[in-house]
């Protein structure tokens, strides 16, 4: 802080390149992805131009949006219980800490930004399982 009580640049620097590198690792997450997939299509339609057939491989992987090594399986609706746990327990933690730290103030409702997350997703879970039909 300055002496007149505002915030130079110097101090967001830190944080504004916090927020900024797992943005930037998202993007190039989905740009290496979208190169993939025009690799793939340029590659069928050699295979087209060439009047040679297409391998099936390269047509099912586009198919199904998976990648070359991709598994071919039903998602199960227990992979949402991971994500359930692990936010129950932060907002647990969260609150525990909060308490804790801060005892008789509002800190501690914090946590249940994750915690109430945590229960929706319980609450999909639940209802995805109850539509699922039976084997």
């Amino acid at each position: 802080m300055t002496s007149d009580g505002s915030l130079s640049i110097e101090h967001l620097i830190i944080p504004i390149l916090g927020l900024l590198i797992p943005i930037v690792a998202v993007v190039a997450h989905y740009l290496a992805k979208a190169y993939a997939e025009r690799q793939r299509h340029l590659t069928i339609r050699e295979f087209v131009r060439a009047g040679q057939p297409v391998p099936p491989e390269l047509l099912a992987d586009a198919q199904d949006g998976g990648g070359p090594g991709a598994p071919r399986r039903q998602p199960s609706p227990n992979r949402i219980l991971l994500p359930v746990a692990v936010n129950v327990g932060l907002g647990l933690g969260l609150m525990g800490l909060f308490a804790a730290m801060s005892p008789g103030t509002w800190l501690w409702s914090i946590g249940l930004v994750p915690l109430g997350l945590g229960l929706s997703l319980l609450a999909l879970w639940a209802f995805v399982r109850t539509q699922q039909p039976g084997p």
